[in-house]
């Protein structure tokens, strides 16, 4: 057999075809691909070291293949697993240079899905002028409310009137001007960096009675950028005495800082990294996340003269049933900031009632739940 000649020219093809293969394959099956590739070089390089240097590095890059596959294995189930989700348009969010991205004003937005080929939801999701999502029961005029999250907050899987805004408007006993500015894939960075350029003023209508958010613990990862949507999105850093500290966006920071762009690809990519890194990650976001919240609630309070109300889906005791508790410290340092706080669990009772509130294939809830949280917010809030 003929030997090669020009190992780097060969050595450049190889990367080449690895990253391609990276670009379009799992992680796992990625790494396979390359130990291939430096199996091969066995065969075509002359030179006794480049042949004995393929492979040692099949030898890894095939290691490293049976970590991502046993890392994937001990991954939690991935959300959305045999769901089809058809938004018509499938694209309806635009750049915004604050916050990153948020809904393209007077949308109309078809959203279907089906689950094994099976329906679960056709709704419209009707985004109006202003930005906001539509909210029937809202008043022109009376005390605002303001409503401001995420995808949990917007109502994804729900019609229109079905949403936690929708439904609190109409069970008020007086007019009230409610708007729903929940954003899908939106943490509390999102939210403070809105309070702090004056994006939530332009809704206001009169005095703001409140301003209620959703917390939930998948929120965590989104305050560190930990997310393929989050590129743009505000970046903040922690202060000493617990503040938070405003640096740009995301993307800006991974480009000008290449060590932490490179982490964050890494983790990105391969399982295992993420597993190793999960506990001191997880650390850093509770932290971040908490100063967040706090942010958010002097921000309410310094511009609205108003509460912030906390719907709340964190594990908030120490029972068997629960089966997210390494999420408990975070609640209990978001309690200790004193905020009003309507507790989803204590509203759905033991776990076994939970499943008919929420979609099983990704967890979003059902109208039942927001009818049972707008309720409970009534009788918090309304005079």
């Amino acid at each position: 057999m003929r030997r090669l000649r020009r190992p780097r020219l060969t050595a450049l093809l190889a990367a080449a075809v690895l990253a391609a293969a990276f670009a379009v394959l799992p992680a796992a099956a990625a790494l396979a691909v390359g130990a291939i590739i430096a199996l091969s070089g066995v065969l075509v390089f002359s030179r006794p070291v480049l042949r004995n240097g393929s492979l040692l590095l099949a030898a890894i890059l095939v290691g490293m293949a049976g970590i991502e596959v046993i890392a994937g294995v001990l991954a939690p189930p991935a959300a959305n697993a045999g769901v089809s989700k058809v938004n018509v348009p499938d694209y309806w969010n635009v750049y915004d240079p604050e916050v990153g991205f948020r809904p393209i004003p007077g949308t109309t937005i078809d959203a279907r899905a089906t689950v094994d080929g099976k329906p679960v939801y056709h709704h419209t999701y009707t985004i109006e002028p202003s930005g906001a999502r539509l909210t029937p029961g809202s008043a022109a005029e009376g005390p605002t409310y303001l409503f401001i999250g995420d995808s949990f907050m917007f109502g994804e899987g729900l019609a229109d009137d079905e949403t936690l805004p929708a439904q609190f408007a109409r069970a008020l006993a007086q007019p009230a001007h409610v708007v729903n500015l929940g954003v899908l894939g939106y943490g509390p960075n999102h939210l403070v960096r809105s309070a702090e350029t004056g994006i939530y003023d332009r809704y206001v209508v009169g005095k703001v009675a409140a301003v209620i958010t959703w917390t939930i613990p998948a929120q965590l990862q989104r305050v560190t950028g930990d997310g393929s949507w989050l590129w743009q999105s505000p970046r903040y850093v922690l202060q000493a005495g617990g503040g938070v500290r405003y640096t740009g966006s995301f993307l800006k920071h991974r480009l000008l800082d290449p060590i932490d762009g490179a982490a964050y690809l890494a983790r990105s990519q391969f399982a295992s990294i993420a597993r190793a890194d999960a506990p001191a990650r997880e650390s850093e976001q509770s932290e971040l996340f908490v100063a967040l919240v706090k942010r958010l609630k002097e921000l309410v309070r310094q511009r609205y003269g108003a509460p912030l109300v906390v719907v709340d889906q964190f594990p908030e005791v120490v029972t068997p049933d629960q089966y997210d508790l390494q999420y408990l410290p975070t609640f209990e340092r978001m309690r200790d900031l004193g905020m009003p706080i309507v507790s989803v669990r204590q509203l759905m009772g033991p776990s076994v009632n939970w499943p008919p509130y929420f979609y099983s294939f990704d967890g979003h809830p059902r109208a039942a739940l927001d009818g049972m949280i707008a309720r409970a917010l009534k009788h918090k809030l309304e005079p």
